[in-house]
């Protein structure tokens, strides 16, 4: 199985690549084989051979504490037989990918596997000739992002679980890196372990809303909504249009809301945020006066309390989509006012004021959602 990771960037996004699909099969995979019939798992993490080549092993150790983090945390019955190991810039799987390429000539393959086997020159030579060479643009859009990934082998046997896994583990992996694809001796990588520390980059997730269907009537309104752990997420809408014209038209309110919600997906990871079905309790109150002509004329104000029931999901890299319903119980007080006939001047009703209530559907939404994604260092586990 691969794991895709975006260009310099470790952390695990589940919509990337086709990466929820890989996930689920792993899912699937070990939640109908037995533990014991697991040999092993192991996983070797890669960065694409572009940029400077210590940051690039960096990154591939970065990318390989994430995998055994995504493990630690989704499937821990794994852990016993599980070895992660960073394996630095995927030369191999890039030269690999060009040997094989249907699509580029006889001669751009032969040149630019020459260039990858040259053992006579540095790995920084072998870079800047390969990033000037004619197809290096097609190389660099077609294969560079399918080489920036984690390779996940499971080995496993059929039949009867095994009576002891201590029995059948594998030693410690141990990837030797010297190569002949370059003259730098890297040191050998040992499989990253848990109680080890290491400081990583983690994600700190809200968002910003705004409902479409209130911005059709000119209903300006923005919403905030912050995740707390896994499943839980915290929300506070605000709508504001405050706009008259001459006595005749008016649309004027003020609420404020606030929403709890439980998501179903189990959001360990910044990019499943706010993202699936949801359900949530929400309250909210305002003021309002609303006018078209002569009716309806009428100010007030109200208080709902309710339950919503919603779906998210994205629409492009940096915006989702959220449609949700509300239902609930809403007690408005009312006040009916009159305009003149020239509507110069604007009248109180006295015998249509008072208070209503009402149950059923309270607000419905289709919101444009902008997810922040903010960087911060913490220490991790590794």
């Amino acid at each position: 199985m691969e794991i895709h990771f975006r260009h310099d960037d470790s952390r695990l996004d589940t919509m990337y690549m086709g990466n929820n699909v890989t996930l689920n099969q792993l899912r699937e995979f070990v939640k109908k084989s037995p533990v014991g019939n697991i040999d092993s798992v192991v996983i070797v993490s890669h960065s694409s051979p572009e940029g400077v080549w210590r940051h690039n092993q960096n990154l591939s150790r970065r990318r390989a504490l994430t995998m055994r983090t995504y493990i630690e945390n989704e499937h821990p019955s794994l852990l016993p037989v599980l070895r992660v190991n960073p394996g630095g810039e995927s030369w191999s799987q890039l030269r690999e990918c060009v040997r094989t390429d249907t699509l580029l000539k006889k001669k751009s393959i032969e040149r630019v596997l020459n260039i990858i086997d040259d053992n006579s020159v540095s790995i920084e030579t072998k870079k800047w000739r390969i990033e000037n060479d004619p197809v290096y643009r097609y190389l660099y859009s077609k294969y560079y992002p399918r080489i920036r990934n984690s390779m996940m082998a499971i080995f496993y046997s059929y039949g009867e679980p095994m009576s002891s896994l201590e029995e059948v583990l594998p030693k410690p992996v141990k990837f030797e890196t010297k190569t002949p694809l370059m003259h730098i001796d890297i040191p050998r990588m040992e499989t990253i372990e848990s109680h080890e520390t290491l400081q990583l980059h983690d994600t700190l997730t809200f968002a910003l809303k705004s409902n479409v269907l209130y911005d059709l009537v000119t209903a300006v309104n923005a919403e905030v909504e912050v995740p707390i752990g896994n499943h839980w997420s915290a929300a506070v809408e605000y709508v504001f249009p405050w706009w008259e014209k001459g006595n005749k038209y008016c649309l004027q309110t003020l609420e404020l809301g606030a929403e709890a919600r439980y998501w179903f997906n189990n959001n360990t990871y910044y990019a499943k945020k706010l993202q699936g079905m949801f359900v949530g309790a929400y309250c909210m109150s305002a003021k309002y006066d609303f006018q078209w002509k002569r009716n309806p004329a009428y100010q007030g104000e109200y208080w709902s309390a309710g339950v919503t029931y919603g779906y998210a999901m994205p629409i492009s890299r940096r915006f989702n989509v959220e449609f949700s319903l509300s239902v609930g119980y809403l007690s408005s007080t009312y006040r009916h006012y009159i305009p003149a006939d020239d509507y110069s001047e604007l009248w109180r009703d006295k015998n249509k004021q008072g208070r209503v209530g009402y149950f059923g559907p309270t607000k419905l939404k289709v919101a444009l959602v902008m997810p922040l994604n903010i960087k911060y260092t913490k220490g991790g586990r590794r």
